[in-house]
Formats: C-alpha cells, structure tokens, sequence
C-alpha cells in the first residue's frame, strides 16, 4: 500500500511538473485563449475598419496564439491580441466617424485645421455646382479657405470660403454612399492635368471626398489633404 502511495506521489508530481513546462492549464494561458476568444467574436462581426491593416494585425495574432509554447510565449500572444485588438477597435470607429456624418460634424473638425482660415457650409441655392443633394450628388458641401493658397493680388480676400470653392483652398463633399463618393472621384480624375481645369487632389475618405485646391504646390496638396482627413478621423474621448 505505501508502495502505491508512493507511486501516485511521483506520477502526480510528473503531471505538475509537465504542466508547468508546458504551461497547460496556467493563467497566462486561459489569458491567452480569452484574449483569443473575444478577438475572435469581435471580427465575427463583419465591421470595416478604416485602415485595412488593423483586421489584418489582428488575424494575424490570433494565428500567433497556435505556435505559442509556454507562458512567455502566451503572455506575449495575450499582448499582442490585445494591441491589434485596440488599434483594430479604433479604426472601426474611424471609419464609422466618416460615413455618412452630420454637417455639423464636418464644420467642426475643418476649423481644427491650422491652416484653415475660413469655412463655410454650401446650401442648395449656394451650390455652384448644383449637386447638393440630387441623385448621386453630394448631401453636403464644406468649402475651406486656406492660408497656403498664395492670394498675393487679393483675388480670394473678398469671397466667402463656398464662393473661393475648392480653388480657394479645399471641400469636403459628403456623400450617402461609398459608390457615389468613388464615382464623383472618378468625374474629377478626368481633369487631371488639365490646366486651368485641373481639379487639385480628390481622395475618398469613407463616403466623403476630401479634395484640395491645384493653386497649391502638389506637396502643398498633399500636406493639407493629410491634415484634413487627420482632423476627420481623430478620435476623442
């Protein structure tokens, strides 16, 4: 009898000191396969995030979490799930930010802008093109007056941002759908090029068109393009 107590001593110490190399059953992994579960439900969900990159991040560290040994290895997959599942969370509020947003919305985060002088919101009658709100037009128009623009003889000092339009600086066109977005996009990437014509750069942004004026320097352009879609996104508590 005290053989066999002795016998099931040892086989019990095996069993816990192989647990313990291999860390079955520790903390550090059910923190793992937690961290890997609610991952895993949150991408079950089907929502887009802005940049592409963070679902891909996050696939990828779920992934991980199938090679991972021992309780380093899991503490370091639980980390890295928990990154990519931060910045992936945060990119689907991004784009949320920029789909289908109010006026409101647009206004306020244009005179966020440092180089952003003046705004002013189109109505249907102000509307030079005349597309505010028209089958596949815009819902909103959100002209912006620049500081980068050089007006040296004046010719922008006396409009108002709507009337200088996009040449004055750069818009912002609101559309109900990404399609409409990407189709007015294309509309204008038949100008390019084009001279007098040429319409500045024209970037989709969720179901906005954020586009800036041709009177810039194309790193001009792109500078001020970046700081508005930067204002667009930016997420606050």
């Amino acid at each position: 009898m005290k053989s066999i107590k002795i016998i099931l001593v040892i086989a019990m110490c095996m069993i816990f000191a192989v647990a313990m190399l291999t860390g079955c059953g520790s903390e550090a992994k059910k923190a793992m396969d937690s961290a890997v579960e609610s991952a895993t439900t949150l991408l079950e969900k089907g929502d887009k995030p802005f940049d592409p990159e963070t679902q891909k991040n996050l696939e990828q560290a779920i992934a991980d979490a199938e090679e991972a040994e021992d309780d380093e290895g899991y503490e370091t997959v639980t980390k890295e799930i928990e990154t990519a599942t931060k910045a992936y969370e945060d990119s689907v509020k991004q784009l949320k930010q920029v789909t289908n947003p109010e006026e409101s919305f647009l206004i306020e985060r244009a005179k966020t802008v440092d180089t952003i002088t003046d705004v002013e919101a189109a109505t249907e009658e102000t509307d030079v093109n005349k597309l505010m709100n028209k089958p596949g037009g815009y819902t909103s128009y959100i002209a912006m007056k620049s500081s980068m623009v050089d007006d040296e003889i004046g010719f922008y000092s006396s409009m108002g941002p709507v009337e200088a339009g996009n040449d004055g600086g750069a818009v912002i066109e609101a559309f109900a759908t990404v399609e409409d977005a990407q189709k007015r996009e294309e509309y204008l990437a038949g100008f390019d090029g084009q001279g007098m014509l040429s319409p500045g750069t024209h970037t989709v942004v969720g179901t906005l068109l954020v586009r800036t004026s041709s009177e810039l320097t194309a790193s001009q352009e792109k500078e001020l393009e970046q700081k508005i879609i930067e204002a667009l996104i930016r997420l606050e508590d």
